[in-house]
């Protein structure tokens, strides 16, 4: 997560970002396991971006570079309980970010926690032998190291995301996933500013082959209403992007591994970014 607050363009979100990074999930969509214990994810990103684009998609006349380097934690418990017909899990997200932007000659570089995430309740339920869907509530804290003044790696509001999913995955065939995702923000207090709302979705599609996964991955935001500020409302610059590529992953059975990298393809109000993931799971404890 990160804030453009400064770099001169008009606001599409506060500052131009989503609270949600888009395209963080990877192969991960709808990833929960079937059986109850503590598990880990950990996802390594690096995430770059050379422009900012107005509401018709070009590119703005402003001299402008970002990186970041991300690494976030995912622990995730399943619960040895059913509620609703659908097994019962819960989870945390720890985000530690490296952020570096240059804006018309000037660099900066901020290092910090960004928000952290809470899913008190995410609902799993078997359609078949091989498919499943999911449903659950995240809600992206507004804490984190967060600076009205100048680019921070975390946003001043919260977030509540409720989240839908689906994920069909044959050991031997086909696998894909979707995931939903709706951005309902908070006024940040501090600047009093409330961005809209926003729709998330992510998919995995690719083909199971042995412990071998070779797909794609892609990611795509739409920001449905305007932001305000101090109650008046911000016409015409709501945020949109897109992005697409390939992945690929192995499972070892104690563990699974994967690397994928998105391309920026489309964008208005925000950056056009390009992200390379690699993520590692790995079951902390199985419950017998």
């Amino acid at each position: 997560m990160l804030s453009l607050l400064g770099a001169g363009a008009a606001h599409a979100f506060e500052g131009g970002v989503s609270p949600f990074p888009v395209g963080s999930t990877g192969e991960y969509v709808a990833g929960i396991p079937p059986i109850p214990g503590l598990f880990v994810l950990e996802q390594l990103h690096y995430t770059s971006s050379s422009g900012l684009y107005d509401n018709e998609g070009n590119k703005r006349p402003i001299p402008f570079k970002m990186g970041t380097f991300s690494a976030t934690t995912r622990l995730l418990a399943a619960y040895p309980t059913t509620v609703l017909g659908a097994r019962l899990y819960s989870q945390l997200v720890i985000p530690a970010v490296s952020l570096h932007t240059e804006v018309a000659g000037h660099s900066e570089r901020h290092n910090g926690v960004a928000n952290i995430t809470v899913s008190p309740a995410v609902l799993r339920w078997n359609v078949s032998e091989h498919s499943y869907a999911v449903a659950g509530l995240d809600l992206a804290l507004s804490n984190g190291s967060y600076n009205p003044n100048r680019p921070s790696v975390s946003t001043g509001y919260t977030s509540i995301q409720p989240v839908l999913g689906f994920r069909h995955t044959d050991p031997n065939g086909l696998d894909i996933g979707v995931i939903n995702r709706l951005l309902i923000n908070r006024e940040n207090s501090t600047t009093h500013y409330r961005s809209g709302r926003g729709y998330v979705g992510e998919v995995t599609a690719g083909w199971n082959s042995g412990p071998w996964k070779m797909g794609v991955v892609g990611s795509y935001l739409n920001q449905f209403s305007d932001d305000q500020q101090g109650g008046n409302t911000i016409h015409g610059n709501r945020a949109r992007s897109f992005a697409l590529g390939p992945s690929v992953a192995y499972n070892a059975g104690k563990f699974s591994v994967s690397l994928n990298y998105q391309r920026g393809v489309y964008a208005t109000n925000t950056t056009k970014n390009n992200i390379l993931g690699v993520g590692i799971a790995v079951p902390l404890w199985i419950m017998q």
